[in-house]
């Protein structure tokens, strides 16, 4: 199986969230992972309490995305400049936050914290069986009509290359 990572930086903003949440979404689906399996909506729904908590208690300063998938585990890194460590509580029904970590922890398959020098990582990893990858990659976009003889060689290089088709 291949390995794919994808990091990228993102404000501490309300806003983040659903764009970090797409973004994460459109390169796992781009990486195999069917747009409508249980695997996406789960990494899906605990990626975006993982960047809420983020952004939520690091204040002004950006946060870190890192989306790794190998050997059937996708791993999501949350890096913030808090050192403040994130706690597991029990919320009464009446309470409208304080579930991020249970949610977290109820669907993937780890989860951890680690303390570090500029500020804590949250992580999250999600097991993915072989057969839930698709097994063809997304088709390449078509070129317009006057780069076609290239498009079709840049194609026909990158099937020879890997049988997956383009990363």
């Amino acid at each position: 199986m291949e390995t794919h990572q994808f990091s990228f930086m993102i404000p501490s903003t309300a806003g983040a969230v659903s764009d970090t949440r797409k973004r994460i979404s459109e390169k796992l689906r781009r990486w195999g992972l069917p747009p409508e399996s249980d695997e996406l909506g789960s990494i899906e729904l605990a990626t975006s309490e993982l960047i809420t908590n983020a952004v939520k208690h690091t204040g002004q300063e950006p946060v870190l995305v890192d989306v790794h998938l190998s050997d059937g585990l996708v791993r999501i890194d949350v890096c913030d400049a808090s050192r403040e460590l994130p706690q597991l509580s029990l919320p009464d029904a009446v309470d409208e936050n304080g579930r991020g970590l249970l949610i977290v922890t109820a669907l993937a398959a780890r989860y951890g914290v680690e303390l570090m020098p500029t500020g804590k990582r949250c992580w999250a990893e999600f097991e993915v069986a072989p057969e839930a990858l698709m097994t063809r990659m997304q088709p390449l976009v078509p070129l317009p009509a006057e780069n076609h003889r290239q498009s079709t060689a840049l194609q026909r290089d990158r099937r020879t290359s890997s049988p997956r088709g383009p990363r």
